[in-house]
């Protein structure tokens, strides 16, 4: 007679495992459709070309150069993400803020830039330059040796490039003598000489340069188209300055003879010349 253990039975469930390899092939083939879309999406995407920034226009370059701000776009477009990924070159993945803020950091010559993307694969940049006021030429060095550096600027303030010294009377030039200045301008100084161009230009006198000195406290000078220097200051107001002057220079001009090497304006109400 045999005698069978119960707990030696090997109980097989056929159904389980039958769903278990179900499940399994679900999941494989889930994962499987997974890649496989993932793949197609980046082929569409990265690679095909379907959506590829192929037109490109850009307007507004004069004082920037052409091939330098191309070649800013190009290594936006041509950006790689992992390594090998050129995402940028997709006109919907092209990032247009980030491309405008390397250009302002590149080119302070710019005042505004704007990307236009027309689908399916066209790029209009649009560049707003900034309007030249005049050239400011800082001064430095020691005693013996003297270096200049003469820079574009605008109305705000804003300094560019590299200038070629002038003189006359088209465009403001300003030389500025105190030391260490590293190409920053005076905001509150350009306001007056901005003020004071201006304002002479009404009397039919024009500014040759602006001037100033080494050891600046306020007083500065300003060579006129007559010939004669004006000594201004900007701790006294500056209008009521040019004021005195206009009243002064209407008497004055009355008499024969009148050719000045300079006038002081620099203390309220009255007038010095020599």
């Amino acid at each position: 007679m045999k005698v069978y253990d119960a707990k030696n039975i090997k109980y097989h469930d056929r159904l389980a495992e039958k769903r278990q390899r179900i499940f399994i092939l679900k999941t494989l083939f889930f994962i499987g459709l997974t890649i496989v879309t993932a793949g197609l999406v980046l082929y569409l995407f990265f690679f095909s070309g379907f959506l590829d920034i192929k037109d490109i226009s850009i307007s507004g370059l004069d004082k920037v150069n052409q091939d330098d701000f191309a070649e800013k776009l190009n290594n936006r477009i041509t950006l790689k993400k992992f390594g090998y990924i050129e995402h940028q070159k997709n006109i919907l993945f092209f990032n247009s803020d980030a491309f405008r803020a390397e250009v302002l950091a590149s080119f302070p010559e710019i005042k505004e830039i704007s990307v236009n993307k027309e689908l399916p694969h066209a790029l209009a940049v649009n560049v707003t330059e900034r309007t030249t006021a005049g050239i400011w030429c800082f001064v430095g060095g020691g005693s013996a040796l003297l270096t200049t550096s003469c820079k574009y600027f605008d109305k705000e303030g804003n300094a560019w490039g590299e200038a070629a010294q002038s003189s006359g009377f088209l465009i403001l030039s300003v030389e500025d003598l105190r030391p260490d200045r590293q190409g920053i301008i005076d905001k509150n100084i350009l306001d007056n000489f901005l003020f004071i161009s201006e304002y002479l230009k009404e009397m039919n006198i024009f500014v040759n340069k602006f001037i100033i000195p080494k050891d600046f406290f306020g007083d500065f000078k300003a060579i006129t188209s007559p010939g004669y220097e004006l000594l201004l200051s900007t701790d006294s107001n500056m209008k009521e300055q040019l004021e005195v002057f206009r009243i002064f220079l209407g008497e004055k001009q009355k008499e024969s003879g009148f050719n000045p090497q300079y006038i002081d304006l620099r203390i309220d109400g009255r007038v010095y010349y020599k």
